[in-house]
């Protein structure tokens, strides 16, 4: 019999009369039987609209925060009433299943089992077996409605586990927080995630940071393909309206990706057809003229609902705080579920997603030649008004899905992304003196156009058996990716001066771009093998041991001469992963893992001429998870150590011509680590009835083989906040909450020839935010960032560029309706 359990995984366990938890400063306690009982039959608020009978039981569960068990067969193609006001959860459930052919059989302590009934007219009712989940393996991970925090299962590792089942630091960024934050970027998104912090590189194309590690490219994964995405958080940032969720691990996920920097990944999940028809609408009026609309309708498409389709657009025009920079975002995506039968289901979906800024910065402010930060406007901002950067991203992705039965199933996925990229800028660069406020100027005019082609293909099996008294699960799959980029650049000399107090944008004409001065041709394809299994050592033990053979090849080559200029290969490298998840009861686990990564560096050579070895990143990690009220809310702690070692030094034994490299004519030797530790704690979900909160605190540590810390712009400490409460009774339609970005200071040695140090102070960034809803249909938030006006950098980078303000205070008002 297939069986489904809402909000929680199945257990006949009692639970514990009072547990108290300590995270991020919060303490909370279970009520005692007594008390649970008194809140059953308490009245309290509903508002349910009418929808299939599935759906409706979920909210059920999430409002009255009542686990309910059912046979999904008996509750499939049936519809619910709507349910509004107030009942105890009995009452409410009982409105929910008038008209159907389902009855609650019985219910104790938080859980309600449901009945079957042969027909309307009141033949005798059958009772459903009571159905045990072993490891939670029915958990629904999609986050869209549910009003949640927090996930009840992940997908990131293709075997669908819980957060307490994962035994590494992983967050959520659930649909409801993205709505509730207005984080309308994947870059918006993590900037309020716990552990990750963002830094200023790569002539814009900023990247985040991971417990000292860089988030690169190779770090992101879509739907769990990875090798599939170009500048997502920098030149090119994804708009989060296509996701229901976006999943974060910290720390090295060789198991997902191989070839990548022990950072962490970040596995963004699209939205899907829901079975239900559903017209959701967003508008948004914000300040420095930022407008926004939001659209995302779908259903069934035929009678039968066997095919679904889901249509999502958007579109943003705005300005920003800093003074003549502008930007327009139109956004499309459109996906279809078909049911091939019983077991099959085949989805087709498409993205186009285009920015055209205008006054686009590049490189932000310089600083004071001693290391202080400019006296000057947070609007100031170093541009030419015909500054600008034009992008636009086209996806098609496919996926098939087979169930062999209930525990096995397989997943064919296919994705093919293609990029554009045109910039064109005058680059600011120079330290100011501090008396004469000169010394900056426009040195550069530099034109960049970019044409990115990405495919990845992934196959998978999963599933479960019995075996030696336990349930045990297994993934196999290969994967594939390829990304080709064509770019082309030129450079132009200038040197106009800039009054940094009283910039000019209009100080240079206009250019005509030149003929190209470089071009390269660049080729990455990765082929990998891998496989895991969960093991069920005993009834409160886990092991998980898995692995990923992979196979990298790079070249690129001058686009003007022909000549090859890089080339490298790694071949049938492995990547393990291993974990123990000890179960103390049915809500507490202790966990231990390892993971690592690696990086070609075969493009250097030895002085025998031989290919350096790899680098390789591992993660060590210890911790303890909980998961509380039925998986609604989600508590961690973690140790972790990270290292990054055999990295490439110059071999400096070894004078002279290298032979056979390309990248350099000196010859390298595997030599340096990095190094990080530190500990962190979370809290994601229900903190309390109506009350949804994600806490996040980090300390980090890192250094490198001189003492230096490895990342200057990931602070010690790190402290993210997000939050929201329902208020109770009469004042049920209003909610309050908000959110604090909380970090230590740092400092670092300066890029520029000199030895000041320099960094930012600790800061503390305030938001708000209130909601009211005007009816089931309607609600309006207004929500306030950096509340206190906190003038702080976001961003520190060099003496002569790269430093970029935070956003002053600044209001947006949402207006939300669902049909």
């Amino acid at each position: 019999m297939k069986g489904a359990l809402i909000n929680g995984a199945l257990s006949t366990g009692m639970r514990a009369k009072a547990l108290p938890v300590l995270v991020a400063g919060a303490l909370t306690a279970l009520a005692t039987p007594a008390a649970q009982a008194q809140q059953q039959a308490a009245q309290m608020d509903f508002s349910i609209p009418a929808q299939p009978l599935d759906r409706a039981l979920r909210l059920f569960s999430e409002q009255s925060r009542h686990q309910v068990l059912f046979d999904e067969a008996a509750v499939s193609g049936q519809q619910a009433p709507a349910v509004n006001g107030r009942y105890t959860p009995r009452e409410a459930l009982d409105r929910l299943l008038s008209g159907t052919k389902v009855r609650v059989n019985g219910a104790r302590p938080d859980v309600f089992t449901l009945t079957s009934v042969g027909q309307p007219s009141g033949a005798d009712a059958v009772t459903l077996q009571a159905v045990t989940v072993s490891g939670g393996s029915l958990r629904d991970p999609t986050t869209e409605q549910t009003g949640s925090y927090t996930s009840g299962a992940l997908t990131m590792s293709k075997m669908t586990q819980s957060i307490r089942e994962t035994p590494q630091s992983v967050s959520v960024i659930t649909r409801q927080q993205l709505d509730d934050r207005n984080l309308t970027t994947l870059e918006e998104a993590l900037a309020q995630t716990t552990g990750v912090t963002k830094t200023a590189r790569n002539f814009g194309n900023h990247k985040f940071s991971i417990r000292g590690f860089t988030v690169d490219d190779n770090n992101y994964l879509v739907d769990g393909v990875a090798g599939i995405v170009y500048a997502p958080v920098g030149w090119l940032p994804i708009d989060t309206a296509v996701f229901d969720r976006v999943e974060v691990l910290r720390g090295a996920g060789g198991m997902m990706l191989g070839s990548a920097d022990p950072s962490g990944a970040i596995n963004m999940v699209r939205k899907r057809p829901r079975g239900e028809g559903h017209l959701e609408f967003a508008t948004t009026v914000g300040s420095w003229e930022n407008y926004r609309t939001e659209i995302d309708a779908g259903g069934p498409i035929n009678a039968a609902g066997t095919v679904r389709g889901r249509l999502v657009t958007a579109y943003q025009d705005r300005h920003y705080f800093y003074s003549g920079t502008k930007s327009k975002t139109p956004l499309f995506y459109g996906v279809i579920d078909a049911d091939l039968g019983q077991d099959t289901t085949l989805t087709l979906g498409a993205r186009h997603q285009a920015t055209n800024t205008d006054g686009y910065w590049l490189f932000g402010l310089p600083r004071y030649k001693d290391g202080g930060a400019l006296d000057v406007s947070r609007s100031t901002s170093l541009i030419q008004d015909w500054n600008r950067q034009k992008g636009q991203v086209n996806e098609v992705f496919a996926e098939a899905e087979h169930r062999f039965s209930k525990d096995w199933k397989a997943r064919l996925s296919l994705n093919h992304t293609e990029v554009d990229l045109d910039q064109r800028v005058a680059i600011p660069a120079g330290g100011v003196d501090r008396a004469t406020g000169k010394g900056s100027s426009f040195s550069t005019l530099y034109f960049n156009n970019a044409h990115v082609k990405s495919d990845g293909l992934d196959l998978n099996t999963t599933g479960s058996f019995q075996a030696l008294g336990g349930t045990h699960q297994v993934l196999l799959g290969a994967s594939w990716s390829r990304q080709r980029i064509h770019q082309k650049s030129v450079s132009l000399d200038a040197d106009t001066a800039i009054d940094i107090y009283n910039p000019d944008h209009a100080s240079i004409p206009r250019p005509t771009r030149p003929d190209w001065d470089s071009k390269e041709a660049s080729r990455m394809e990765q082929t990998s093998l891998y496989g895991s299994t969960r093991l069920q050592l005993a009834d409160p033990l886990h092991l998980l041991l898995g692995g990923k053979f992979s196979w990298l090849k790079y070249r690129s080559d001058d686009g003007l001469t022909g000549k090859k200029t890089r080339d490298y290969e790694q071949k049938h490298e492995f990547t393990p992963y291993a974990g123990l998840v000890y179960d103390l009861n049915d809500q507490w686990s202790v966990y231990t893992s390892y993971a690592d990564t690696y990086q070609p560096q075969s493009t250097y050579v030895t002085s025998s001429g031989k290919p350096l070895d790899p680098s390789i990143g591992a993660n060590y990690e210890a911790g303890v998870k909980g998961e509380l009220y039925g998986g609604r809310l989600n508590l961690s702690a973690a140790v972790f150590a990270v290292k990054k070692s055999g990295m490439a030094v110059e071999d400096r034994a070894s004078a002279g011509n290298c032979p056979g490299s390309l990248a350099s004519t000196l010859c390298y030797r595997n030599g340096s680590t990095l190094r990080s530790k530190g500990f962190e704690l979370e809290a994601s979900g229900e903190l309390a009835p109506g009350w949804q909160l994600m806490a996040g605190y980090t300390f980090v540590t890192s250094r490198d083989d001189e003492g230096e810390t490895i990342s200057a712009e990931t602070p010690r400490h790190l402290f993210r906040l997000s939050t929201n409460y329902q208020l109770p009774g009469r004042w049920n339609a209003f909610s309050i909450g908000g959110g604090v970005s909380a970090q230590s200071g740092y400092s670092y040695p300066a890029y520029d020839d000199t030895s000041v140090r320099m960094g930012a102070p600790g800061r503390a960034v305030w938001d708000l935010r209130a909601g009211y809803r005007i009816d089931k249909h309607w609600s309006l938030a207004l929500n306030v960032a950096n509340v206190f006006d906190k003038h702080y950098y976001s961003m520190v980078s060099q003496i002569r560029r790269g430093n970029h303000y935070g956003e002053p205070r600044n209001v947006m008002l949402t207006l939300r309706g669902t049909l």
